[in-house]
């Protein structure tokens, strides 16, 4: 979520402030995995969620809904390609008890390890997500979109929802059709 205020751009959720005249909100398709961890290139801005092609079916109508995100990279200790991605914002959510549209508060990171095949996504440390690129670049949205899956919830549940029978008003009103035998029994074991 943005705030603006003048020519000033205001994040909230730990984004950094800055100014928007300096700063994009445009940022490149791809990019060169090496080049931008030597360079230690940070991404930052908004994306519309329609624009995120892995989301459709498991998302809600986004209409003109947009999510934030931040990629930082840079090499670690071992001169691994590694990319910090943190997303945060609101995404709309079919509830699986109500079956309606709620809005989902999202605000995942992780720390990605950027590798060439299978042996080296082995090796990385545990806490380090891999992904298997083939040709030393990499789709930023493509980091967006796994960033947002594995924030999503595996089964979307409104909050503000209750579960069918929590109701209060409901035990007094309910048939219990075998009560009276219950009491035929108890009256018959007495005697």
């Amino acid at each position: 979520m943005a705030f603006f205020h003048g020519s000033k751009q205001l994040w909230q959720n730990n984004f950094q402030w800055y100014n928007a005249r300096l700063m994009s909100r445009d940022f490149p398709d791809w990019v060169q995995v090496e080049k931008a961890a030597a360079a230690r290139r940070e991404f930052a801005g908004t994306v519309p969620l329609g624009r995120l092609e892995r989301l459709v079916g498991m998302i809600a109508d986004p209409g003109e809904a947009e999510i934030a995100f931040e990629l930082r990279f840079a090499h670690d200790d071992q001169r691994q390609v590694r990319v910090e991605v943190h997303v945060t914002g609101q995404v709309p959510l079919v509830c699986q008890r109500t079956l309606s549209v709620f809005q989902h508060d999202l605000d995942s990171r992780s720390v990605v390890g950027i590798v060439g095949n299978e042996q080296d996504a082995g090796a990385l440390p545990e806490d380090y997500e891999p992904l298997m690129v083939s040709d030393g670049r990499v789709e930023l949205i493509r980091l967006i979109e796994e960033e947002l899956l594995l924030g999503l919830p595996l089964v979307p549940v409104d909050p503000d929802s209750s579960r069918m029978g929590d109701d209060d008003s409901s035990g007094a009103d309910t048939h219990r059709p075998f009560a009276e035998l219950a009491n035929l029994k108890k009256a018959r074991d007495q005697d």
